[in-house]
């Protein structure tokens, strides 16, 4: 007995075999689309690993570059160091040849200037300790840190005493303001300037702030 089935129209659609053989090719079908959106996903979007391959990692280097470019520097610096050594043995041959030149007269000249040089030299090395100490000194007499030394330091005695009273007086009144401003902040107002800041001779060495 033949059992036929019609669609939606009446239109017969065949045999029950029929069906069945249409059935698994829509399944087929579905299932080869269905396969095909996967491969569009993948190929649209890419996987995590992918991904953190497009990162931009940090260079590696192997022990071989690592010893070249350590070994491209020693040359660099020996290469230098070779320059600056022809050039002082040139200059010296230069002065050597310059001194050959001159007469008896000239030499003893140049030799009595050399030696006045390295004189002066050692004087104002000996004179620069000197203002240094006494400036140290004027600073921790009127309470200011020592590192302000090398900055109101100089040759001459009376500038540098200039230097130490023109700072002195611009660092008092810096301390006036930090320390009135503390007080202002905890509500109490200073009386006078006296109060607030220290005067020469008291803890030397130590500021109030």
């Amino acid at each position: 007995m033949r059992s036929d089935f019609y669609d939606l129209t009446g239109k017969t659609c065949g045999s029950f075999f029929n069906l069945k053989l249409i059935l698994k090719n829509v399944k087929e079908r579905k299932t080869m689309d269905q396969n095909g959106a996967e491969s569009n996903n993948n190929q649209t979007n890419p996987t995590a690993g992918e991904v953190n391959s497009g990162e931009k990692q940090e260079p590696k280097f192997t022990q071989n570059q690592v010893n070249e470019f350590i070994q491209k520097r020693i040359n660099e610096l020996n290469k230098k160091s070779e320059e600056k050594t022809k050039q002082a043995v040139a200059d010296a041959i230069s002065e050597y040849e310059r001194k050959a030149k001159l007469t008896e007269e000239e030499r003893a000249t140049e030799a009595q200037k050399e030696k006045l040089k390295e004189i002066e030299e050692r004087e104002h090395s000996i004179t620069m300790r000197e203002r240094k100490s006494d400036c140290l000194l004027a600073l921790s007499k009127k309470n200011i840190p020592a590192d302000f030394a090398d900055y109101l330091i100089d040759n001459d005695a009376e500038k540098m005493a200039a230097n130490i009273e023109s700072f002195s007086t611009l660092w008092e009144e810096k301390l006036l303001e930090g320390v009135q401003a503390k007080l202002k902040a905890s509500g109490a107002t200073p009386t006078d300037k006296s109060s607030t800041v220290p005067h020469s001779g008291s803890n030397p060495g130590v500021a109030v702030i």
